[in-house]
């Protein structure tokens, strides 16, 4: 299916709109403030679903309870992770406009649904939190409900998953015949979702131990608010050990020149990895530690971890992309002065 006749596209004639250094580090920022709270949003709606699924089989009230709570806060965080998402759209589509337009444009139908499935999860998520006494005697219903909104938040990300994979490899845009055959055509697309997920899973423990050993600070938890902290301290103990195994599947995942990159063949790239391993591992100590010894020192310091692991991905992530597209960019090069040929007077 020939889509261009040029892969490529050549750039708008209008320049850049502001320095472009800035505006890369503003997409690694923006993007990882997005990002956090999608993870949240995923992981404490599909927590409260699989809290709420055992409790009936379990009938057990406590793990109700549970499931109430996680999916409280997945409504509070789902419309920040929206509003913050927002920015780093914008910033992508200005900085690498020929990839990531193309690349839209080859998925059109799906990237447009994305509306409609936002907007459909989003109310049954509101249905399935504000109705949990309604219909308290119709659990099977009310069950239904969260896992369809659980279930459409865990395929958006897939949508953008394939947007951003489709637009670094320009070479396989002729060949691509939308949404469902890029999910086989392009390389690395399931190691990513399955990296994104665990991720998701992973700050959702995190943020269940965080919010309420912050809240203990100030009153007494009740068993179940305990529960649901120790849990999340497992949860991201065994997940993020988890991430080492398919960290390393998405890293051989890439294209050997571009792997090689993180494994030796730069130096700034190889010391990113290596110390995001690094800090992994520490990370790791630290709440196997938290789980035994209640105290503050582990927490402060498993979060100043946390958040330099955050960044340490964010920053590879922009790095991964910029090292796929700078041989196109090379010989399509963003528009950086105006080109006063293309600029037509207003008669």
């Amino acid at each position: 299916m020939h889509v261009l006749q040029l892969a490529i596209p050549p750039d708008f004639p209008l320049p850049i709109p502001g320095n472009l250094s800035l505006l890369e580090f503003l997409i690694v920022l923006t993007f990882l403030l997005h990002i956090v709270f999608v993870n949240l949003t995923i992981s404490l709606a599909n927590g409260a679903i699989a809290l709420e699924g055992v409790g009936m089989i379990k009938k057990s009230k406590r793990l109700d309870d549970m499931a109430r709570i996680c999916s409280f806060h997945a409504s509070v965080h789902k419309s920040i992770a929206v509003v913050l998402g927002v920015a780093p759209l914008l910033i992508i589509s200005v900085i690498y406009t020929q990839y990531f337009y193309t690349s839209t444009l080859l998925i059109g139908k799906a990237w447009l649904s994305i509306i409609i499935l936002l907007i459909t999860s989003f109310l049954l998520l509101y249905l399935y939190k504000f109705s949990w006494e309604k219909w308290e005697n119709k659990k099977g219903l009310h069950f239904i409900v969260g896992l369809i909104a659980s279930a459409i938040l865990l395929f958006i990300p897939f949508i953008f998953i394939v947007n951003i994979v489709s637009m670094l490899y320009p070479e396989k845009w002729e060949t691509a015949n939308g949404f469902f055959h890029s999910i086989v055509h392009y390389p690395q697309i399931w190691q990513r979702y399955a990296h994104f997920i665990l991720a998701s899973l992973a700050a959702g423990g995190f943020y269940m131990y965080f919010y309420f050993t912050w809240k203990q600070k100030k009153q007494t938890l009740s068993d179940v608010e305990q529960t649901l902290k120790i849990g999340g301290v497992k949860v991201t103990f065994w997940i993020t050990l988890l991430q080492l195994v398919f960290g390393s599947l998405l890293l051989m995942s890439f294209r050997r020149d571009v792997m090689l990159l993180f494994m030796g063949d730069d130096l700034l790239l190889t010391t990113l990895l290596l110390t995001s391993i690094l800090l992994t591992i520490v990370l790791c100590a630290l709440l196997y530690v938290a789980m035994k010894k209640d105290t503050p020192k582990w927490f402060y310091a498993s979060i100043a971890c946390f958040v330099l692991i955050v960044a340490l991905m964010g920053w590879m992530r922009h790095e991964v992309r910029e090292a796929y597209l700078q041989p196109y960019m090379d010989e399509y090069p963003r528009t950086f002065d105006v080109q006063k040929e293309n600029v037509q007077p207003i008669k």
